[in-house]
């Protein structure tokens, strides 16, 4: 019964051994490759890349060879400060950390970049099957123990999907022993309002039995919270979801996917916070009615990541301008919402502007929304 599933894992799963040493060897004469590697370290000759290739024999020798050094690079030159909370205090070596997503690349990737400075391993990263636009991008992505997402617009085959991921994650989890990162939608937050969805919840029990309580407890969740005094590609969120509101749909270009991740790692940041904390199921009232315990498995990841979310002034600021207020007046000072309003500036238009507001204002409205439930 394993080898079946196992066999069925191979579409979505990280390379394996064999396949780490034979793309490795594709690398070497790929000229795609070695074009994009200088793109990002501009200074590193062929001779250089192909020599970090040879020092590779898994896939966490390529993380530490051609991404580490990347992540650091943002961290230092685009983030004003960087802290993490928590991930010292999670004590199980195999978690699904489930988290806000507002950047396609790095909210994952300053996890693994702490884990590896801690010596601890690195997480396999789920990965949506739209970024994978050429074999380059998927060998890439693969070697960075990434597993893929699979999305269809059939009915059928996205059930089939689903339940391959989740027993793919549950299987990860207990019986491979290592953790997983996924995000708590599909795509990024562009509004500004981070909202687990109810479908990765259902997915996730796909794998399940009976006992809904046991089966969110086996997967031992961490609810992982970014937040970014200045969010990553703002303008271009914002753009999106206003061509989406007038015309009804939006169409992404064949490489907008990866503008938006160089995007990310290279928009400054100001100060960012990532914060962890295991999900306690004591804090959710289980029926086993499955439709109840899904939005209240849902509910309660929410509210760990209002409560862990950090507020800056940039969030403050537009809040007041927003509403034309100064309700949070003594979290700013007058210079920065000049600052402020100098970045504002570069919205193309009035529409584009107001969402940017709403997109920085909406966290407070759900950490308020939090503390009147208290």
């Amino acid at each position: 019964m394993l080898e079946n599933k196992l066999e069925v894992f191979k579409d979505i799963e990280p390379y394996s051994d064999k396949k780490v040493k034979e793309t490795l060897k594709w690398l070497e004469t790929n000229e795609e490759f070695i074009r994009g590697i200088q793109f990002f370290y501009p200074s590193w000759t062929r001779e250089e890349i192909l020599t970090r290739l040879q020092y590779c024999k898994t896939c966490a020798d390529f993380q530490v060879q051609f991404i580490v050094d990347t992540i650091n690079r943002s961290i230092y030159d685009t983030m004003d400060s960087f802290e993490i909370v928590g991930l010292e205090e999670i004590e199980s070596p195999n978690c699904l950390f489930i988290s806000n997503h507002r950047d396609i690349f790095l909210d994952s990737a300053v996890l693994q970049n702490r884990l590896y400075e801690l010596g601890k391993p690195f997480t396999e990263i789920s990965l949506g099957d739209n970024l994978v636009v050429n074999d380059v991008m998927l060998a890439v992505s693969k070697l960075n123990s990434m597993f893929t997402v699979l999305r269809s617009n059939s009915k059928s085959e996205m059930l089939q999907n689903s339940k391959n991921l989740s027993n793919y994650l549950r299987y990860s989890i207990t019986q491979k022993k290592v953790s997983s990162w996924i995000a708590q939608k599909n795509g990024r937050t562009k509004d500004g309002n981070d909202v687990t969805a109810p479908g990765l919840i259902k997915m996730l029990l796909l794998s399940g039995g009976d006992d809904i309580k046991k089966d969110i407890a086996d997967l031992n969740i961490v609810v992982s919270t970014i937040s970014y005094e200045y969010e990553p590609c703002a303008f271009e969120k914002a753009n999106e979801l206003s061509i989406l509101d007038k015309e009804g749909v939006y169409k992404k270009t064949e490489f907008e996917n990866l503008h938006s991740i160089v995007n990310g790692i290279n928009d400054p940041k100001g100060h960012v916070k990532l914060v962890f904390e295991k999900l306690n199921i004591d804090n959710i009232n289980f029926t086993n009615n499955r439709k109840k315990d899904v939005i209240s498995v849902a509910n309660e990841m929410d509210r760990i990541v209002y409560k862990n979310y950090q507020l800056r002034k940039t969030n403050y600021i537009a809040h007041d301008l927003l509403y034309n207020d100064d309700s949070y007046r003594h979290h700013y000072k007058q210079d920065e919402v000049v600052d402020f309003e100098k970045y504002l500036s570069k919205a193309k238009n009035e529409d584009i502007y107001h969402r940017l507001l709403k997109m920085y204002a909406t966290p407070i409205h759900n950490k308020a929304m939090l503390e009147n439930k208290n």
